[in-house]
């Protein structure tokens, strides 16, 4: 888990619905852990778009990348990559950077679990 103080940026990603709502309960959630919410950013696309063709994805993973933040809080795994294969490259990328992902609607599950489930 990450410490009260950790810079955070927030991520949606829709294809319908609100991105805005979706990002005020992440913002909601992660002020209440005592996070300090760094950039909130959404992309209006289909799910099964690849993270690499999303935009906000990406300055998401650029300001991780540059230590502007240290976590990403998504509402679950599926608004960044719909495939388990796809997913545990992200965490892999993320994990290259030295940030987590913190998943609002799912357990925390290790690299482990993910990888038994059929995510590599």
């Amino acid at each position: 888990m990450c410490r009260p103080d950790t810079r955070v940026v927030l991520y949606a990603c829709h294809e319908l619905g609100d991105p805005v709502a979706t990002l005020r309960l992440l913002r909601t959630r992660a002020l209440d852990r005592g996070w300090v919410v760094h950039a909130e950013l959404y992309d209006l696309c289909p799910l099964a778009a690849r993270s690499t063709q999303r935009p906000q994805w990406q300055l998401v993973m650029k300001l991780l990348t540059q230590g502007d933040g240290q976590a990403v809080l998504v509402l679950k795994e599926a608004q960044i990559e719909l495939e388990r294969r796809h997913q545990l490259e992200v965490r892999r990328r993320l994990e290259v950077v030295g940030a987590t992902a913190h998943f609002l609607l799912e357990p925390r599950r290790s690299r482990r679990e993910v990888l038994r489930r059929g995510g590599g």
